[in-house]
């Protein structure tokens, strides 16, 4: 009777070079086997670095290798729709967005200028404000609300005032309006 070695490896690869490092059940990793011959490797507290190929080995003579899984770990982004420089008064929608697909109960924290924002409902990946005043405007991060929660990198949001586009369009307008008098003067004078 042959004794059989179970291990999980982390493949990382890069153009055409590899690296194969053995992963062992200590710290943030730990293996799970079951009765059904169902072996799972569960890593706490994912970063960026863990990103890579997990391939489990069942090896009594080295069989060679079977196909693994790829682990790709992204940290969470703030989109602004329309966009992330808007007027008063329009509508702007944050995401909070990764690659990572999440359940649709997952709760959310949203971070203004640092501070959580209290808001009265469950927090989603969606924070609307609408309408959008000057005092929105500021630093945006947002949190998928676990133990560990990791905060996306801040995103500004600018909001111009409604008023100083109607003064910058009066003027235009007022200009506008001297050129044409102007304009009709003289052909009148000429005339």
């Amino acid at each position: 009777m042959s004794t059989r070695s179970k291990s999980w490896y982390k493949i990382k690869r890069s153009g055409k070079e590899e690296a194969e490092e053995p992963m062992k059940p200590a710290g943030r990793v730990e293996y799970e086997d079951n009765m059904n011959n169902h072996h799972f490797l569960k890593i706490n507290r994912l970063k960026k670095a863990d990103s890579a190929e997990y391939q489990f080995r069942l090896q009594e003579n080295e069989e060679g290798r079977k196909p693994g899984v790829t682990l790709v770990v992204t940290g969470l982004k703030v989109k602004f729709t329309p966009s992330a420089v808007v007027t008063e008064d329009q509508r702007v929608t944050l995401t909070c967005s990764t690659s990572c697909p999440l359940t649709n109960n997952t709760n959310y924290i949203w971070f203004f200028n640092s501070r959580p924002l209290t808001l009265t409902e469950n927090q989603n990946k969606h924070l609307v404000l609408d309408p959008v005043s000057s005092q929105h405007a500021g630093n945006y991060s947002c949190a998928v609300k676990t133990q560990n929660s990791n905060r996306s990198n801040e995103k500004t949001l600018t909001v111009h005032s409604k008023t100083g586009k109607w003064i910058t369009a009066a003027a235009a307008g007022l200009c506008s309006f001297l050129l044409v008098i102007v304009a009709l003067t003289v052909f009148l004078w000429f005339r």
